[in-house]
């Protein structure tokens, strides 16, 4: 939430909503949440816990254009991001933020080349997690797949 600096009354576009994790905590700043995801269960847990938000079921490229202008954008699922990310910068005022938290650094540097292509690129970050476990009395660290973020700002 830290990259995106979402104010009130900004309108929050989450791509790829899933189970609405991101979408509820970006409500903690602003009351303006949309969410897409192909899956219509997912929207369905979405409507359920965030009932003020507006939930679409669908591709992204196919919705975007039915909503208003967007001041911060959480991408959360890439499928077709070739096809809804030129869409997605049409949606976007000025200022808005993007921000992609990614597990595959191949679609991280995609991203990263779209966004250097329409000029908004800002930064990639790589973050490491690790997780704890018992090892001979004592706790080791065993790494997890790191996940990358893209920031890009219109």
């Amino acid at each position: 939430m830290g990259k995106l600096h979402i104010q009130p009354g900004q309108l929050f576009l989450d791509i790829g909503c899933g189970s609405g994790a991101v979408s509820a905590a970006a409500a903690r700043y602003t009351d303006r949440i949309c969410g897409i995801d192909r899956r219509e269960e997912a929207v369905q847990i979405c409507r359920t816990s965030l009932p003020g938000g507006q939930f679409f079921s669908g591709e992204a490229a196919d919705l975007l254009p039915g909503l208003p202008e967007v001041d911060r954008c959480f991408i959360g699922g890439t499928r077709g991001i070739d096809r809804f990310f030129p869409l997605l910068l049409e949606k976007a005022a000025p200022g808005c933020i993007i921000v992609a938290d990614l597990a595959r650094i191949g679609i991280a540097a995609r991203l990263a080349g779209l966004m250097k292509e329409a000029g908004i690129f800002q930064e990639l970050i790589q973050i490491h997690i690790c997780r704890g476990y018992d090892l001979a009395g004592d706790i080791a660290l065993r790494p997890v797949n790191p996940i990358f973020m893209v920031i890009g700002k219109c």
